[in-house]
């Protein structure tokens, strides 16, 4: 019973990993985003008052940034436990402890960056790595096993 039940569940933990990976990219490019969006309302409110902008306006502008990082970080851990849970590789489970070391880097550079803003810089670079990162691995999740296709050739 156990080898028949390891055989249904690896194709669906393979599938869940595979669909994670996707999630988790539309995730990142929506942070991206949305930090973007913050930074941009913040120019735009700025533009629009006659005094200085207050700090919880600032704050305001980011709210959905802040808060999706830990929705993500949270994705991000239990893609590595369908990698452990499905035992998906050696391979899948490094990207996915690497990922998410990165993810809690991020979230610790967010948060020291608002006493230190130098450290910005690196939580913007660290977005980038992420970014890679599950880029990477979806695109390697979704073309693996996959025949590569042949180079077409030319007419003679």
């Amino acid at each position: 019973m156990v080898g028949s039940e390891s055989s249904y569940m690896l194709p669906r933990m393979r599938n869940a990993f595979r669909w994670l990976t996707s999630i988790l990219f539309v995730a990142v490019v929506v942070q991206v985003g949305l930090a973007g969006y913050g930074a941009f309302d913040v120019i735009h409110k700025a533009e629009q008052a006659s005094v200085s902008v207050p700090k919880k306006t600032i704050e305001d502008a980011f709210n959905a940034h802040g808060a999706l990082g830990p929705v993500i970080v949270l994705l991000m851990l239990v893609l590595l436990i369908v990698s452990l849970a499905g035992r998906l590789g050696e391979s899948h489970l490094k990207w996915s402890g690497g990922i998410l070391l990165l993810g809690i880097l991020q979230f610790v550079l967010g948060v020291v960056a608002t006493s230190a803003p130098w450290v910005g810089f690196l939580h913007g670079v660290n977005a980038l790595v992420i970014y890679a990162a599950v880029a990477l691995l979806a695109h390697r999740t979704w073309t693996e096993g996959r025949p590569a296709t042949e180079a077409p050739t030319a007419a003679v």
